[in-house]
């Protein structure tokens, strides 16, 4: 079996280095459906293996410097959402496992399979929503230079106050669902701040959800870690393979039309959420 595991973690990681997001998702089905390890397992070994993964690429947006002092302080809002809801679904799932047993199998199942479906749909409309809000900040930005007024940033009550507060639900949303499935972390939260943040360049809205997510995955992986549903020997295996495929599937990237591997990779996602539900 081990060297399937590697195999799966090559198949996971060339589809994380080819489509950017969304490939990932597929880690905690494959685990549930092919591989049979129990979802609580499953959720655990998937959460800390994103961890590893977020860690590497967090460096990189480091080094590369799509990661700024504005992006530090939307990971942050994010942070302060996601890192105790993370530690909230972590935690009712130990609590059900240990009050009521095989239960939180068939709730994780369900979880994932609705989240499936969710980020497929974002998948798809993704392409769509960004070209929505290019197109408003152009209009914005030729008005404005019409008008030849100048409109400070951050100082309005939307940037200082309601802002943050929605970041920091988004946060809190997608750190419950990411401690409760382990799933759609990175699309959900790139959609979310696409709209929030429109001035942000798509690679610095990409460097705040990794390095946030590096953060959310940390805090997961430590309560599975304390309550011991983590099988450290997968994430070994499935960093072996998870590392050169995604070498191998961002090389290929370019070769391969965006809008030719969305749809497939949102047509396998809604199938196994399918499959789950």
């Amino acid at each position: 079996m081990d060297y399937r595991i590697s195999l799966i973690g090559l198949l996971i990681g060339f589809l994380v280095g080819l489509t950017g997001m969304g490939g990932g998702a597929l880690l905690a089905p494959i685990m549930i459906l092919f591989m049979r390890v129990p979802p609580v397992w499953a959720v655990g070994t998937d959460i800390t293996y994103s961890a590893i993964t977020k860690a590497l690429g967090s460096i990189v947006h480091i080094q590369q410097k799509t990661f700024s002092t504005k992006n530090l302080k939307i990971a942050f809002w994010l942070g302060c959402g996601s890192v105790p809801a993370t530690i909230l679904g972590v935690g009712l799932v130990q609590y059900i496992r240990k009050n009521y047993g095989d239960v939180v199998n068939g709730i994780i199942i369900h979880a994932i399979g609705f989240t499936l479906v969710l980020v497929a749909i974002l998948l798809i409309a993704k392409p769509f929503i960004m070209r929505l809000i290019n197109r408003k900040e152009m209009e914005a930005q030729k008005q404005a230079a019409r008008s030849e007024i100048s409109v400070p940033e951050d100082t309005s009550n939307w940037d200082r106050r309601y802002r943050p507060l929605i970041t920091i639900f988004i946060g809190a949303f997608v750190g419950f669902l990411v401690g409760l499935t382990s799933v759609g972390s990175g699309t959900l939260i790139i959609v979310a701040l696409a709209f929030l943040y429109p001035r942000l360049a798509t690679k610095e809205l990409v460097g705040a959800d990794i390095v946030h997510g590096l953060v959310l995955n940390i805090a997961g992986a430590i309560v599975y870690f304390t309550a011991g549903t983590i099988n450290w020997t997968i994430v070994g295996l499935l960093l072996i393979g998870s590392l050169p495929g995604v070498f191998l599937g961002s090389k290929l990237s370019k070769y391969i039309p965006d809008r030719i591997m969305r749809p497939v990779l949102a047509t396998v996602l809604v199938i196994s959420g399918w499959k789950l539900i």
